[in-house]
């Protein structure tokens, strides 16, 4: 089975988690799927904007990026964040390969803009992927490795491009045809207006729970990215905490419902 994890949230902060998570990756990777993981890092880059006196933006749940704020992606996500995770894989006896969507030409993204108001607003150099080369990934599987991959890639002009982890991720397991795509977050699933966590989610319904701001912010951008993805590939894709106990593993597995499953048909 060919699964894509994105990993986001507290799991890239707390040292126990991120440990725990690597070791069910590591026991899915031995049991024969292959696995990519996604991550973003958004807390630790916020954190270092703010130490270094840049200012911090979102708009609809993407992070306005000028070129200051680029390069400090850069250096933290493709860096620290990514070296991290590669680090963890590699304790649990997992052999993994770090990376960004620029290496390789795994990943090339167009410039992205936003709705606001009656226009459009520049969020910078912030991309969405449109063109897709997994050789890398392919090569890392025949390795027996595990691609960890940093929410970044390069644009037209050869120039790096901020890139939402949840739209990275979509646009793997698309390319990937996988078979399933988790999003880790610390939401732990898709929640109605009276914080009730909805088991299930249909496609027909993404856009009705964001038009009646039933799901806001952060959950704005990664519904969407679901939605794209299901009309694709991808038939379900699960949205889960990453300190469910062993919650990947059971929703791959043991196929259960950790968090909100989203499916294209009921």
């Amino acid at each position: 089975m060919r699964i894509v994890i994105k990993i986001g949230g507290q799991a890239a902060e707390e040292a126990r988690v991120r440990r725990e998570l690597a070791r069910q990756i590591a026991q899915l990777r031995g049991a024969g799927h292959q696995v990519t993981v996604v991550h973003g890092g958004g807390k630790l880059l916020t954190q270092t904007l703010e130490r270094l006196g840049i200012p911090v933006e979102f708009h609809q749940g993407l992070r306005v990026t000028d070129a200051a704020t680029r390069d400090v992606a850069l250096m933290v996500l493709a860096g620290m964040v990514n070296k991290q995770w590669v680090a963890e894989l590699e304790a649990q006896g997992q052999p993994a390969l770090g990376i960004c969507g620029g290496d390789a030409g795994l990943v090339m993204a167009r410039r992205l803009t936003a709705r606001a108001g009656n226009g459009r607003k520049d969020l910078g150099f912030v991309g969405r992927p449109r063109k897709i080369s997994t050789r890398v990934l392919e090569m890392a599987f025949k390795g027996g490795m595990v691609p960890v991959v940093a929410s970044l890639a390069l644009g037209p002009r050869g120039e790096y491009l901020n890139v939402n982890a949840d739209d990275l991720a979509a646009a793997l397991a698309t390319a990937l045809k996988a078979d399933r795509l988790l999003y880790l977050t610390e939401s732990g699933g898709v929640w109605d207006a009276e914080r009730r966590l909805l088991p299930v989610v249909k496609l027909a319904e993404i856009q009705k729970l964001i038009r009646r701001e039933v799901v806001r912010d952060g959950m704005i951008p990664k519904l969407r990215s679901c939605a794209r993805t299901l009309r694709h590939e991808v038939d379900e894709i699960d949205i889960l905490a990453p300190d469910a106990p062993n919650g990947l593993v059971r929703a791959v597995v043991s196929r259960e419902r950790v968090g909100t499953r989203i499916v294209r048909h009921a």
